[in-house]
Protein backbone atom coordinates (compact mmCIF):
# COMPACT_ATOMS: atom_id res chain seq x y z
CA UNK A 1 0.00 0.00 0.00
CA UNK A 2 1.39 3.38 -1.01
CA UNK A 3 2.01 5.60 2.02
CA UNK A 4 3.60 8.56 0.22
CA UNK A 5 2.23 11.89 1.45
CA UNK A 6 -0.48 13.21 -0.82
CA UNK A 7 0.61 16.15 -2.98
CA UNK A 8 -1.89 18.76 -4.12
CA UNK A 9 -2.25 22.43 -4.91
CA UNK A 10 -2.29 24.96 -2.02
CA UNK A 11 -5.47 25.01 0.02
CA UNK A 12 -7.98 27.74 -0.56
CA UNK A 13 -11.06 28.75 1.38
CA UNK A 14 -14.49 27.29 0.78
CA UNK A 15 -15.53 30.37 -1.19
CA UNK A 16 -12.47 30.13 -3.43
CA UNK A 17 -12.26 26.43 -4.22
CA UNK A 18 -14.36 23.78 -2.53
CA UNK A 19 -17.66 25.60 -2.72
CA UNK A 20 -17.13 26.12 -6.45
CA UNK A 21 -15.97 22.54 -6.97
CA UNK A 22 -18.95 21.14 -5.13
CA UNK A 23 -21.32 23.35 -7.06
CA UNK A 24 -19.79 22.34 -10.39
CA UNK A 25 -19.73 18.65 -9.51
CA UNK A 26 -23.16 18.59 -7.92
CA UNK A 27 -21.74 17.34 -4.63
CA UNK A 28 -23.54 17.79 -1.34
CA UNK A 29 -22.09 20.18 1.23
CA UNK A 30 -19.26 18.76 3.30
CA UNK A 31 -20.22 17.03 6.53
CA UNK A 32 -18.83 17.83 9.94
CA UNK A 33 -15.89 15.97 11.48
CA UNK A 34 -16.50 12.47 12.75
CA UNK A 35 -16.25 13.37 16.40
CA UNK A 36 -16.84 16.49 18.41
CA UNK A 37 -13.35 17.91 18.71
CA UNK A 38 -12.25 20.07 21.61
CA UNK A 39 -12.96 23.74 21.17
CA UNK A 40 -10.03 26.15 21.22
CA UNK A 41 -9.82 28.35 24.28
CA UNK A 42 -11.30 31.82 23.96
CA UNK A 43 -8.86 34.64 23.41
CA UNK A 44 -9.79 36.82 26.34
CA UNK A 45 -11.26 36.74 29.83
CA UNK A 46 -14.88 35.72 30.06
CA UNK A 47 -14.56 33.15 27.28
CA UNK A 48 -14.81 35.66 24.45
CA UNK A 49 -12.46 36.68 21.71
CA UNK A 50 -11.58 40.40 21.32
CA UNK A 51 -14.48 40.86 18.93
CA UNK A 52 -16.88 39.53 21.56
CA UNK A 53 -17.49 36.27 19.67
CA UNK A 54 -16.32 32.78 20.57
CA UNK A 55 -13.60 31.42 18.34
CA UNK A 56 -14.88 28.69 16.08
CA UNK A 57 -14.50 25.07 17.18
CA UNK A 58 -12.46 22.88 14.89
CA UNK A 59 -15.39 21.14 13.26
CA UNK A 60 -16.89 24.53 12.32
CA UNK A 61 -13.57 25.57 10.80
CA UNK A 62 -13.44 22.39 8.76
CA UNK A 63 -17.01 22.85 7.61
CA UNK A 64 -16.41 26.49 6.69
CA UNK A 65 -13.39 25.42 4.66
CA UNK A 66 -15.62 23.09 2.64
CA UNK A 67 -13.49 20.03 3.24
CA UNK A 68 -15.20 17.07 1.49
CA UNK A 69 -15.86 13.82 3.30
CA UNK A 70 -13.54 11.05 2.06
CA UNK A 71 -14.91 7.73 0.88
CA UNK A 72 -16.18 5.54 3.68
CA UNK A 73 -15.83 8.50 6.04
CA UNK A 74 -12.19 7.74 6.83
CA UNK A 75 -11.04 11.22 7.75
CA UNK A 76 -7.82 11.85 9.61
CA UNK A 77 -9.99 12.57 12.65
CA UNK A 78 -11.43 9.07 12.48
CA UNK A 79 -7.93 7.65 12.24
CA UNK A 80 -6.89 9.64 15.31
CA UNK A 81 -9.86 8.21 17.20
CA UNK A 82 -9.00 4.72 16.03
CA UNK A 83 -5.47 5.07 17.38
CA UNK A 84 -6.85 6.31 20.68
CA UNK A 85 -8.98 3.19 21.06
CA UNK A 86 -8.20 1.29 24.24
CA UNK A 87 -7.45 -1.88 22.29
CA UNK A 88 -4.48 -0.43 20.39
CA UNK A 89 -3.42 2.79 22.12
CA UNK A 90 -0.91 0.93 24.31
CA UNK A 91 0.63 -1.00 21.42
CA UNK A 92 4.01 -0.20 19.97
CA UNK A 93 4.19 2.29 17.12
CA UNK A 94 4.95 -0.44 14.58
CA UNK A 95 2.01 -2.54 15.77
CA UNK A 96 -0.28 0.47 15.63
CA UNK A 97 0.88 1.21 12.09
CA UNK A 98 0.24 -2.35 10.97
CA UNK A 99 -3.22 -2.41 12.54
CA UNK A 100 -4.12 0.92 10.96
CA UNK A 101 -2.97 -0.08 7.49
CA UNK A 102 -4.89 -3.34 7.77
CA UNK A 103 -8.06 -1.51 8.77
CA UNK A 104 -7.72 0.94 5.87
CA UNK A 105 -7.04 -1.83 3.40
CA UNK A 106 -10.01 -3.83 4.67
CA UNK A 107 -12.22 -0.77 4.18
CA UNK A 108 -10.86 -0.18 0.70
CA UNK A 109 -9.46 3.21 1.67
CA UNK A 110 -6.23 4.52 0.20
CA UNK A 111 -3.71 6.02 2.60
CA UNK A 112 -3.40 9.04 0.31
CA UNK A 113 -7.06 9.82 0.89
CA UNK A 114 -6.46 10.06 4.63
CA UNK A 115 -3.30 12.11 4.09
CA UNK A 116 -5.15 14.49 1.79
CA UNK A 117 -7.85 14.98 4.40
CA UNK A 118 -5.21 15.69 7.05
CA UNK A 119 -3.49 18.23 4.84
CA UNK A 120 -6.74 20.01 4.02
CA UNK A 121 -7.63 20.24 7.67
CA UNK A 122 -4.17 21.54 8.59
CA UNK A 123 -4.43 24.21 5.93
CA UNK A 124 -7.90 25.12 7.15
CA UNK A 125 -6.62 25.56 10.71
CA UNK A 126 -3.63 27.60 9.54
CA UNK A 127 -5.82 29.80 7.37
CA UNK A 128 -8.26 30.40 10.22
CA UNK A 129 -5.41 31.14 12.60
CA UNK A 130 -3.96 33.65 10.15
CA UNK A 131 -7.29 35.43 9.78
CA UNK A 132 -7.74 35.56 13.54
CA UNK A 133 -4.25 36.93 14.07
CA UNK A 134 -4.90 39.63 11.49
CA UNK A 135 -8.24 40.44 13.10
CA UNK A 136 -6.55 40.59 16.50
CA UNK A 137 -3.90 42.96 15.18
CA UNK A 138 -6.61 45.22 13.78
CA UNK A 139 -8.53 45.03 17.04
CA UNK A 140 -5.40 45.85 19.01
CA UNK A 141 -4.69 48.83 16.76
CA UNK A 142 -8.21 50.16 17.28
CA UNK A 143 -7.93 49.77 21.04
CA UNK A 144 -4.52 51.43 21.04
CA UNK A 145 -5.98 54.39 19.18
CA UNK A 146 -8.88 54.47 21.63
CA UNK A 147 -6.42 54.44 24.52
CA UNK A 148 -4.50 57.34 22.98
CA UNK A 149 -7.70 59.32 22.71
CA UNK A 150 -8.61 58.48 26.31
CA UNK A 151 -5.13 59.50 27.45
CA UNK A 152 -5.40 62.78 25.55
CA UNK A 153 -8.76 63.47 27.19
CA UNK A 154 -7.32 62.59 30.60
CA UNK A 155 -4.40 64.96 30.00
CA UNK A 156 -6.76 67.74 28.95
CA UNK A 157 -9.02 67.27 31.98
CA UNK A 158 -6.03 66.93 34.29
CA UNK A 159 -4.59 70.17 32.97
CA UNK A 160 -7.91 71.90 33.60
CA UNK A 161 -8.09 70.66 37.19
CA UNK A 162 -4.45 71.53 37.81
CA UNK A 163 -5.16 75.03 36.56
CA UNK A 164 -8.09 75.30 38.97
CA UNK A 165 -5.96 73.99 41.85
CA UNK A 166 -3.18 76.47 41.07
CA UNK A 167 -5.74 79.27 40.82
CA UNK A 168 -7.09 78.37 44.26
CA UNK A 169 -3.58 78.29 45.69
CA UNK A 170 -2.86 81.71 44.15
CA UNK A 171 -6.07 83.11 45.65
CA UNK A 172 -5.13 81.82 49.10
CA UNK A 173 -1.62 83.23 48.72
CA UNK A 174 -3.02 86.65 47.81
CA UNK A 175 -5.34 86.59 50.82
CA UNK A 176 -2.48 85.67 53.13
CA UNK A 177 -0.29 88.39 51.69
CA UNK A 178 -3.06 90.97 52.11
CA UNK A 179 -3.53 89.92 55.76
CA UNK A 180 0.21 90.12 56.43
CA UNK A 181 0.38 93.63 54.98
CA UNK A 182 -2.58 94.69 57.11
CA UNK A 183 -0.97 93.18 60.20
CA UNK A 184 2.21 95.19 59.54
CA UNK A 185 0.13 98.34 59.20
CA UNK A 186 -1.75 97.44 62.36
CA UNK A 187 1.49 97.02 64.27
CA UNK A 188 2.81 100.29 62.94
CA UNK A 189 -0.44 102.03 63.93
CA UNK A 190 -0.24 100.58 67.43
CA UNK A 191 3.39 101.72 67.75
CA UNK A 192 2.52 105.26 66.73
CA UNK A 193 -0.33 105.40 69.25
CA UNK A 194 1.90 104.00 71.98
CA UNK A 195 4.58 106.57 71.23
CA UNK A 196 1.98 109.35 71.41
CA UNK A 197 0.64 108.07 74.71
CA UNK A 198 4.15 108.02 76.11
CA UNK A 199 4.50 111.69 75.35
CA UNK A 200 1.10 112.67 76.65
CA UNK A 201 1.17 110.88 79.98
CA UNK A 202 3.62 111.27 82.78
CA UNK A 203 3.76 107.80 84.25
CA UNK A 204 4.76 109.16 87.71
CA UNK A 205 1.57 111.19 87.93
CA UNK A 206 -0.71 108.33 86.89
CA UNK A 207 -2.32 107.05 90.09
CA UNK A 208 -3.86 104.59 89.23
CA UNK A 209 -2.84 103.83 85.66
CA UNK A 210 -5.68 104.15 83.17
CA UNK A 211 -6.79 100.82 81.63
CA UNK A 212 -6.75 102.28 78.11
CA UNK A 213 -3.11 103.28 78.51
CA UNK A 214 -2.21 99.78 79.71
CA UNK A 215 -3.94 98.28 76.66
CA UNK A 216 -1.99 100.51 74.30
CA UNK A 217 1.28 99.59 75.99
CA UNK A 218 0.51 95.88 75.65
CA UNK A 219 -0.42 96.37 72.03
CA UNK A 220 2.85 98.22 71.38
CA UNK A 221 4.88 95.58 73.20
CA UNK A 222 3.27 92.83 71.07
CA UNK A 223 4.81 94.11 67.85
CA UNK A 224 6.35 91.22 65.94
CA UNK A 225 9.86 92.24 64.77
CA UNK A 226 9.39 90.21 61.61
CA UNK A 227 6.29 92.22 60.70
CA UNK A 228 7.80 95.52 61.81
CA UNK A 229 10.68 95.07 59.36
CA UNK A 230 8.40 94.52 56.35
Amino acid sequence: MNTKWFQFTPWRSAEDEHANDNANNGQAPAATADTDRAKPAAASAGGHSPSGNDLLPFDEIYRSAGIPVPRMGYTIIKVVDMLANEHIRNMSSETKRGSLLMALEAAGVQVNEVLQDATLRQHALNSYEGSQKKRLEQYEARKAQENREIQAEMDRVTAQYLARINSNLDCVAREKDALRKWQVQKQEEAQRMTDAVGLCVNQRDMQPVDESVIALRELANSVDPAYAKR
